[in-house]
């Protein structure tokens, strides 16, 4: 029996062996269907991106116009849509009653005259002041005069005074001349 094992046993390594090599084969196979496969699928991807990058070309210009009647229509449904918001916010509106609406304008013209009365009240303090800080440079510049003019006249006091000496003076040494000349000639 031992014989028949041994039998069997190479059976066995030789229908592994074979099973190993047809496992293989039908891997080598596959891997080569597949890389045809994907060749192909490749090949076929390319073409529908062309296919694709032909169709978006013409979709952009048709979007184009699409795309100016979907704006002209969106326009046309946002003012629509505006319009109706516009009247349903005006509804939320509380509209003032007959009395609260008189209370409130009385309110806003009574606040309006008591500010203008403050305004105009500034207007004369400042306007006040004005006048009377114009009103002291006034008597400043005066009294600057004044006390110059004063200085002159005293300055041209004393000149008169000098000249009134020095003239009365000459008229003196021509008189003390003419005094001596005449007596030198009566004495001739």
């Amino acid at each position: 029996m031992p014989k028949n094992n041994k039998k069997k046993q190479n059976k066995s390594k030789n229908t592994k062996k074979v099973t190993n090599a047809s496992e293989e084969l039908k891997q080598n196979e596959s891997e080569q269907v597949e890389e045809t496969e994907s060749k192909e699928e490749t090949v076929e991807t390319t073409k529908k991106n062309d296919k694709t990058e032909k169709n978006n070309k013409k979709n952009k210009t048709n979007n184009k116009t699409a795309n100016k009647d979907k704006k002209s229509k969106k326009d046309k449904s946002t003012k629509k849509s505006w319009f109706k918001d516009f009247k349903s916010e005006l509804k939320k509106i509380v509209w003032p009653k007959g009395k609260e609406l008189f209370t409130n304008t009385a309110v806003v013209i009574a606040m309006v005259i008591i500010v203008s009365v403050f305004i105009f009240l500034l207007d004369l303090a400042f306007d006040y002041m004005n006048k009377f800080e114009v009103e002291q440079v006034k008597k400043l510049q005066n009294s600057i005069t004044v006390n110059e003019t004063v200085d002159n006249t005293t300055d041209t006091n004393a000149v008169t005074e000098e000249t009134n000496n020095e003239t009365a003076n000459a008229t003196e040494s021509e008189e003390n001349a003419n005094n001596e000349s005449s007596e030198d000639s009566v004495s001739e």
